[in-house]
């Protein structure tokens, strides 16, 4: 069994990864640390788990006797706790993953956990990785074929639109956090829920450089700009949609086929026939695409373009279900396990 500890035990994330965990066959969660929240029940802060495990919240994550640690929370979070533990987990051999973002850049031996681009990386001998933002991965996954093929000539506009947890996440009739803070304000370590266009934000400018380092290592003749504009879907707690428009380098039955081609040997990214909803993947670690022309943006370049549509559940496929699959990837396990998780209509 795979002795796990997770920090930032108080966020949204860490509640659906905790979910993930304990129906892991194996995996043996040990340790959930929160220093706001220490001493509480796990099931009192995260909904659902009423009968499901019997541990209080620690004030601290000691590595010690843990086959693997998820750091969440805040990027801070993570940095204070991986700088005095980095050396005893280095000579310990334990795996950390971070879904913070402190170490998107490879800092620290972190492999880029995006798996249908880093398989080889994270199963041959890594022992660290740092998880792309949610928004990221939505639009990488639109484009890794484009790069994978050397097909992109241009500059690539992206529209997000994000699901809002603002009004989710209380537990027992008192929010996380401090008594009067919505969870997700604890819940945007990995950047959930902006609320004004990307671009005008720095979180956003981050997730724009983190899409065109990304393309760039897979296609280094990429010189173009990625513009990111994000919106907020007030309605759904879940879900991230988004719409990519990127110059026409073939045609699109072409297109269709290397995208079916790119993801044929993985196990969670789906080419699909029709624009596909946020419905579809909630609850899942799933991300379904499709390619098709778009009907309401200006042709680019000599006269065509196509639209990719990618779609996936922020909290799950963006944050703790690739988190499970990454882990899966570090201990050779095969990719699936325990992620058989349930379609949602909500």
């Amino acid at each position: 069994m795979i002795k796990t500890g997770v920090l930032g035990g108080e966020t949204m994330v860490a509640g659906e990864l905790i979910r993930i965990l304990i129906n892991h066959p194996d995996v043996d969660l040990r340790t959930v640390a929160s220093g706001s929240f220490a001493g509480r029940a796990v099931e009192e802060v995260h909904r659902g788990l009423v009968g499901d495990l019997s541990l209080c919240i620690e004030p601290d994550l000691d590595p010690e006797g843990l086959d693997v640690v998820l750091l969440c929370g805040e990027p801070w979070m993570a940095r204070d706790w991986m700088e005095p533990h980095a050396g005893m987990c280095a000579e310990s051999d334990v795996r950390v993953i971070d879904l913070t973002g402190a170490y998107r850049c490879g800092e620290m031996d972190m492999v880029y956990g995006l798996p249908e681009y880093n398989r080889k990386a994270l199963v041959r001998g890594a022992k660290r990785a740092s998880l792309p933002s949610p928004v990221a991965m939505a639009v990488e996954l639109a484009l890794f074929p484009f790069a994978k093929n050397m097909l992109l000539t241009g500059d690539i506009n992206a529209s997000v639109t994000i699901a809002s947890t603002e009004n989710f996440g209380t537990c027992n009739g008192v929010s996380a956090g401090s008594q009067n803070a919505p969870f997700a304000e604890l819940a945007c370590s990995t950047r959930l829920d902006p609320i004004a266009p990307i671009e005008n934000r720095p979180d956003g400018e981050d997730a724009a450089r983190e899409v065109a380092s990304l393309l760039h290592a897979v296609q280094s003749s990429f010189g173009g700009k990625v513009r990111l504009c994000v919106s907020r879907n007030n309605v759904s707690p879940r879900g991230i949609v988004a719409q990519v428009d990127v110059p026409l380098a073939t045609s699109i039955g072409e297109l269709r086929r290397l995208f079916s081609e790119a993801y044929e040997d993985h196990n969670f990214t789906y080419p699909v026939d029709g624009v596909p909803s946020v419905l579809d993947v909630a609850n899942t670690n799933k991300c379904l695409v499709y390619v098709g022309y778009p009907s309401d943006v200006e042709v680019a370049g000599d006269g065509r373009c196509v639209r990719v549509t990618a779609v996936i559940d922020n909290l799950l496929k963006g944050a703790a279900g690739n988190a499970v699959h990454c882990l899966n990837l570090l201990f050779g396990l095969s990719e699936r396990t325990g992620l058989a998780l349930k379609a949602s209509a909500f």
